[in-house]
Parts: structure tokens; sequence; C-alpha cells
């Protein structure tokens, strides 16, 4: 598998440029600054942080692999067979955004709330001409509000991805999925580093209008009560996520079994 790195410059000033229009703009000679490698990797080109080096979605796409191949290939597969809107939270720098957006008939629903993996997402979407994917710079949650977010690692490192909703850290908008009014919607992702029960609380009246497929990160096994009680079912795993389908969509389950066996 190829992939070329294209080295940016030590310090990269966001700003308007001749190639992308970005929707920063800096009063006087402040700078918000993010170090980053511009990498293309199968054609798509991502914005790589330099302060996450040492997470494992960074050190893949550094070494020529998408992380959590599994998760683009079922996303890719349950796509051609149903056509609709996807929900993808817990976004980082955007490592699986080309590939979803390219998956999906429909829109691509993105949500990053640590404000600089937002603006390497933002290069991502803008630098691949992404033009199905809504980016929002906010968390998932129950409603509209205010979170903090806590982006520092015990060992005092930048979380990354793994970047969780905590009683301190930086203020964070949040949004419930209710709110977007999705139409179309046939699949939610979510990697939210515990918070999902808190998200899929929050887009109760979608899933029972849509009734779409949700794959999510549950380590902690705290959604598997409330998805039971809105009658879905566990239809199997793959690395890092566990498929819920609605118990009465039997062409649902029939993809997913063939998916994750």
């Amino acid at each position: 598998m190829g992939y070329e790195i294209i080295r940016s410059p030590k310090a990269k000033r966001l700003e308007t440029a001749s190639r992308t229009q970005h929707d920063i703009e800096f009063m006087q000679d402040e700078q918000f600054v993010v170090e980053f490698i511009h990498l293309i990797l199968n054609g798509n080109k991502y914005f790589v942080p330099k302060y996450a080096l040492h997470r494992p979605a960074v050190k893949n796409l550094l070494n020529g692999n998408l992380y959590e191949p599994d998760t683009h290939y079922f996303v890719r597969e349950f796509c051609k067979s149903f056509k609709g809107s996807m929900v993808h939270a817990g976004t980082f720098f955007g490592d699986m955004i080309p590939n979803f957006s390219r998956s999906v008939s429909g829109s691509l629903y993105a949500f990053e709330p640590v404000f600089e993996n937002y603006i390497l997402a933002k290069l991502c979407v803008d630098s691949n001409n992404l033009k199905n994917v809504v980016l929002l710079n906010c968390a998932l949650s129950d409603g509209l509000g205010n979170l903090y977010i806590n982006t520092i690692e015990g060992c005092g490192r930048h979380a990354g991805g793994a970047s969780t909703i905590s009683d301190k850290g930086a203020i964070c908008a949040s949004i419930n999925i209710d709110l977007l009014n999705i139409e179309d919607l046939v699949l939610i992702q979510l990697d939210v580093e515990g918070h999902e029960l808190i998200a899929l609380k929050g887009a109760q009246e979608t899933i029972q209008k849509s009734r779409p497929v949700i794959a999510i990160e549950d380590n902690n096994d705290n959604c598997a009560d409330f998805l039971c009680n809105i009658k879905y079912e566990n239809a199997g795993n793959i690395p890092g996520l566990t498929i819920w389908v609605p118990s009465e969509n039997n062409k649902y389950k029939e993809k997913i079994v063939s998916l994750v066996s």
C-alpha cells in the first residue's frame, strides 16, 4: 500500500490560502498554531497531528495503514446495500472521513469537540472536496448546551482521539442527534470514549423514526439495557465496535451477519 508524506512547515498558520478556503480569521498578529504532517494515502489527503504521534490512529496512518480497517470495511459494505445518511462521532483528525463520505449515498454527519482536532478534520474535508460531509465542532450529548472535554492524558500528553467528556478541561458545545432532523439515517457509529449512552439518549426520536443500525464502542457495557428497551438486538462485533440492529429488520440482520461472521 503506497502513501506519500508531504512535509509541512514546523508551524502552520491556518489562514485563507490560495488552494483552500478556511473558516478562521485572525485579528492583528495573533495566531492559532497546529503542527501537522500532510499525508496522502490511497489518494486521500490527511492532516496528521504532531501533538498526537503516540496515538494508534496516527501511528497506523504514518505507517501507511488505516486504523481499524474492519470499521472502514463494515461501513463501505453496509452502505452498498442500504442507502441514506450516517452519523460518525469521535472524528479526531478525520482519518475515517474520506472513506465514510464516499461510502454513504446521503450525508455524513461528523462530530469532533476538540478544536485542534476539528481544524485538522476540516482541512481533510476541504482538501478532499467532500461535499456531503456536515462536520460540527461539538460533542454529541442529550441536548444543546456546553460540556467540558479533557484533552490531557495522565502523563501530560495530548489525548488526541481519546479525549473525554469530564468535569474539567476546555468548554465545548454539545448537540443531540434529534435536533438535526435527519430523514434518511441508516447508520450511527459512535466512538466517544464512554459518552455513548448519553449520545444515544439524545437520539431517541430519530432512532424510533428511522431505526438505523447502531455501531458503538461500549467497553463498559453501558448501552445494552437502553438498546434492548427500544427493541434492538446485538448482531455481533467487529474490533472496537458492537453492532446493534432493530429487532424487526431482517434485511439488516442478514447483512450484518454476513459482515461480522
